[in-house]
């Protein structure tokens, strides 16, 4: 599907590279995706001419991929799971995340001072509920902010 769809772009687009060629190359992919998902999804509805939600159910799989593009999405997404997702660089990032995380949890856990007050105390609720909820809402930026301020031992904290 890439290779298709990046010779399509450099046909269309004499000379593009760099982030734009990804960019349209990656559009057009998700275009072939949605295109190929409502037309397979229409047919199969209309194969199936289900006329109650008990004929619905029992149906089968009425919204799916068309086998071609079934095969080349799972082919897809092997090539981005070995070469992208398990990237070494992508592993490092992720195991400091995980740790960001929960050092946080542990933190707010063993001393719900360091949370805001509106997060201190859980009014008869789950306090571990609450910290979750709290790590959440936090932006990739904030946390490892959280976490220098809490851990760091320098001057300023």
């Amino acid at each position: 599907m890439w290779a298709r769809h990046r010779a399509e772009v450099a046909d269309a687009f004499p000379g593009i590279n760099g982030r734009r060629a990804i960019n349209e190359t990656v559009r057009r992919m998700i275009n072939t995706l949605i295109v190929d998902l409502i037309e397979t999804t229409g047919r199969n509805i209309a194969a199936a001419n289900p006329r109650s939600i008990e004929a619905v159910r029992s149906a089968g799989p009425l919204i799916g991929f068309s086998p071609q593009i079934h095969e080349e999405a799972a082919a897809l997404k092997r090539f981005l799971f070995r070469h992208l997702y398990r990237h070494y660089l992508v592993m490092r990032m992720s195991s400091k995340a995980q740790r960001i995380v929960s050092d946080l949890f542990s933190a707010f856990m063993s001393d719900s001072r360091l949370l805001p007050p509106q997060y201190q105390a859980a009014h008869g609720g789950d306090q571990s509920r609450l910290i979750a909820n709290y790590i959440a809402g936090m932006t990739d930026r904030y946390a490892i902010r959280e976490h220098r301020r809490i851990f760091a031992v320098s001057e300023g904290n």
